[in-house]
């Protein structure tokens, strides 16, 4: 149940009233503690050339040490903010480095296994020249460094061997060249686009 405004004033000023009393017999418990000091003989050497504190002075002392607790109290208190305002400056730049990984955890989650696109799923290892160019838009510079197996050139024997190159190495090289996964897609789809174009330009100027 919610206090009320009047109940959390009560509270407070009993709070108030409790410290009070608590301050006062504290400084009565010293009074009581230099009194007693006081009718004691004072420390004298057998030389008789020190004699003890006053009981003013010890007054005095008291209250100093009591300022000195208060002070030290505060700064202790101080500190203690300052602590936890660099941890909170602390968590802020964890959160920020771990944005940032989180960044490039996507970005490597593009080169798994895991983010293939549907008619990659169960297709062949290898691709040819002409698929690697078409479907992941890499040019011959690219596949020039690209690792390749030699075959047969399946529509005539005695041609040149046919280079089949290794599909996940030109995903790879193509997905870091067009920022990821959704940018080889978009560069791909654009491709597409012109192609359509010209076919159906092509296409005009042979009816015409």
């Amino acid at each position: 149940m919610a206090l009320t405004d009047e109940q959390r004033q009560r509270m407070e000023e009993n709070r108030k009233r409790a410290l009070e009393i608590k301050r006062k017999k504290k400084i009565e418990k010293e009074k009581e503690m230099v009194v007693a000091a006081a009718s004691v003989p004072s420390s004298v050497f057998d030389a008789g050339g020190f004699v003890g504190k006053s009981p003013e002075e010890k007054i005095e002392s008291l209250s100093k040490k009591r300022r000195i607790e208060e002070v030290s109290s505060k700064d202790a208190g101080d500190g203690k903010m300052k602590h936890q305002n660099e941890g909170d400056t602390m968590k802020t730049r964890n959160f920020t480095g771990n944005s940032n990984n989180t960044d490039q955890n996507t970005t490597d989650n593009d080169d798994d296994e895991s983010s293939l696109e549907d008619f990659e799923i169960d297709a062949s290892p290898h691709i040819s020249q002409t698929e690697a160019q078409r479907t992941y838009c890499v040019p011959m510079g690219t596949l020039a460094v690209c690792s390749f197996i030699e075959k047969e050139n399946p529509r005539q024997r005695g041609w040149n061997k046919m280079k089949l190159y290794d599909r996940a190495e030109v995903r790879r090289r193509a997905r870091k060249r067009f920022g990821g996964k959704s940018g080889l897609q978009v560069e791909r789809d654009k491709r597409k686009k012109k192609r359509f174009e010209k076919d159906l330009k092509d296409m005009k100027d042979v009816f015409r």
